[in-house]
């Protein structure tokens, strides 16, 4: 099948996980990377050579992150992978997809969340989306679970704006989704410097004055729980000038 350009529509399965799909020929198609989130499969090319290759598509989609090429697979497909999956969530997955979710598409040609009720407000341009991508990743690079942090960032956003997946933020949230972003640069900035304080300490100490491992290591982490005890992470730190140049940008939509 040629490459096909698409905005999906997202949905979530038990509010921890959005998978998007997409009408081809008036079947839906799911985004493989999702699936595989969600069952825990490996997202490889083996993969791909097991499937039918008449049930699988690549799609340039439309994301917070900017455009990128995904494969989406139809419901033959999906029911292949959901069997590869030994996860306990596979099969609730399933019915999940078979009782709910196909009956709504094909009744009505799209799937809603049933508290989705959306407002008529002007969305994010792709620029403001690229915008605050660039500030979360700006937030979440450097730490060892960027993915993690960057995901969690996504959800503290959609909730300091009351929007759940699958509806879209609006112009009228850039100044909330700003204070946040603000607010969560904070926490993290101040995390980083502990956390790059306790690797100083730990080359200085233990490399170079040979100091015990485990009683420096201890030390490190006792003092990182007296900070996070002390809630001193959470407004003591002053935003770098382009962090807050960042923000003023996203704000100011330049």
């Amino acid at each position: 099948m040629a490459d096909l350009s698409i905005q999906p529509i997202s949905f979530s399965f038990r509010e921890t996980n959005d998978v998007r799909i997409h009408l081809i020929n008036a079947e839906p198609w799911f985004c493989l990377k999702d699936v595989c989130e969600v069952l825990t499969v490996d997202r490889t090319s083996r993969l791909l050579r097991e499937l039918d290759r008449k049930g699988w598509a690549n799609c340039h989609t439309l994301t917070e992150g900017g455009e990128q090429q995904l494969v989406y697979v139809n419901e033959p497909n999906l029911y292949r992978i959901i069997f590869r999956s030994n996860k306990p969530e596979a099969k609730q997955f399933q019915n999940w997809v078979f009782d709910d979710v196909l009956p709504t598409i094909r009744k009505t040609g799209k799937y809603e969340h049933p508290a989705h009720k959306p407002e008529a407000q002007e969305p994010l341009t792709a620029d403001d989306t690229s915008h605050l991508a660039s500030l979360i990743w700006g937030i979440s690079n450097g730490f060892r679970f960027e993915r993690s942090w960057s995901n969690a960032i996504w959800h503290a956003l959609r909730y300091a704006v009351g929007v759940s997946s699958p509806q879209h933020f609006g112009v009228s949230h850039i100044p909330i989704l700003a204070k946040e972003c603000q607010r969560i640069y904070s926490f993290t900035n101040a995390l980083k410097e502990v956390m790059y304080d306790a690797e100083k300490q730990a080359v200085r100490r233990v490399l170079k004055n040979r100091e015990d491992a485990d009683a420096v290591v201890s030390e490190m982490k006792q003092l990182l729980d007296e900070t996070n005890q002390s809630h001193n992470l959470l407004l003591t730190n002053t935003l770098a000038r382009w962090q807050q140049a960042d923000i003023q940008h996203f704000l100011q939509r330049h």
